[in-house]
C-alpha cells in the first residue's frame, strides 16, 4: 500500500507521542511503587522498633523494679562494694573454660548498683569496669573512705573437675573490722541468709578465713561472698543468666539493708 509524505510524518508524531505518554506513565507507576516499599519498609521497621522496646520493658520489670529496693535513712552511712578479680586477673574459669570470673562479678555487680542506686546509701564501687586493681588498692579505697561495710563478690570453684561442690559461701576474717555495731561473722551470716533467700543457689557455709588480704586489711566489718561455684554446672549456669545475676543481687541488697538497720539499733541502744 502507498502512504504519501504528509500521511508518513503523520504516522511519525503519533508514534512519537505515544512512546512519550507510555515512558510518563512508566515513571509515575515506579514512582508510586518506590513509594509504597518505602512505606512498607517503614511501618515494618517501626514496628520491630515497637516491639523490641516492649519486649526489653517487659525484661526489664520483671527482673527490676525500683520501687522494690526504695530505702532512706542511711545518708551518713558509706558502703564499699568490690567486685572482685579483673583486668589481667581473671579468676576462676568455668569448665569448659568460656565463662570467667570476672566478668560475671562485675555482672552482679552492675545489677546490685541499679538496686543500691534507689537509696541513699554512699555506695563506693571499686570498679564497674574490666580493670586490674591490687588487693591492697581495694582495701585503701575501704580505709580511706571510711567505709561501715565493705562487701566483696566472688564465683567459686573446685580444683577436681569431679567434684559435685556448689552453693553459697561467705567468707570473714575474725582479727580485723569487728565493731560493737556489727561482726564480721555476724554480717557474713546475714548475707548467707539473704542471699540463699533471694536466689536458687544454697547455702553452703561460712568459713572463717584470716588468710584473705582484703579481709585482713580492711577496718570495718567485711565479708567475701563466693555466689555459686563456677565448676559445677547448674550452678555456672544459673550464676552466668540475667535471672541468676539479678536473684544473687537482690539477697545481697537485701542483706547490707538488713546489716544496717541492725548497726542502727545497736547504736541507737548505745
Amino acid at each position: 500500500m502507498y502512504m504519501s509524505n504528509n500521511g508518513r510524518v503523520k504516522v511519525v508524531i503519533e508514534s512519537c507521542i505515544l512512546l512519550i505518554a507510555l515512558v510518563i506513565v512508566s515513571c509515575l507507576y515506579t514512582a508510586e511503587l518506590s513509594k509504597s516499599r518505602n512505606v512498607l519498609k517503614e511501618e515494618n521497621k517501626n514496628g520491630v522498633v515497637h516491639e523490641e522496646k516492649k519486649q526489653s520493658k517487659t525484661v526489664k520489670n520483671a527482673l527490676f523494679d525500683k520501687d522494690d529496693y526504695k530505702a532512706e535513712g542511711f545518708k551518713n552511712i558509706t558502703v564499699v562494694v568490690d567486685a572482685g578479680h579483673g583486668g589481667k586477673d581473671e579468676g576462676a574459669r568455668s569448665n569448659n573454660r568460656r565463662y570467667r570470673e570476672k566478668d560475671c562479678n562485675l555482672a552482679m555487680v552492675k545489677k546490685l548498683k541499679q538496686m543500691l542506686d534507689q537509696t541513699d546509701i554512699n555506695v563506693i564501687y571499686t570498679r564497674l569496669e574490666d580493670r586490674y586493681i591490687t588487693k591492697k588498692r581495694r582495701t585503701v579505697i575501704a580505709n580511706m573512705k571510711k567505709a561501715d561495710l565493705f562487701i566483696s563478690i566472688h564465683c567459686n570453684a573446685s580444683d577436681n573437675i569431679h567434684s559435685r561442690a556448689s552453693g553459697i559461701e561467705t567468707l570473714y576474717a575474725k582479727r580485723k573490722g569487728d565493731n560493737r555495731l556489727m561482726t564480721n561473722r555476724r554480717f557474713a551470716h546475714i548475707l548467707l541468709d539473704t542471699v540463699e533467700a533471694s536466689s536458687l543457689n544454697k547455702a553452703r557455709k561460712c568459713i572463717r578465713r584470716e588468710d584473705l588480704f582484703v579481709l585482713r586489711h580492711t577496718d570495718m566489718p567485711a565479708v567475701i561472698v563466693e555466689t555459686g561455684y563456677m565448676s559445677n554446672r547448674k550452678d555456672m549456669s544459673y550464676i552466668n543468666s540475667q535471672k541468676g545475676q539479678y536473684d544473687i543481687a537482690d539477697g545481697i541488697y537485701k542483706g547490707i539493708i538488713k546489716s544496717l538497720k541492725e548497726m542502727s539499733r545497736r547504736k541507737k541502744r548505745g
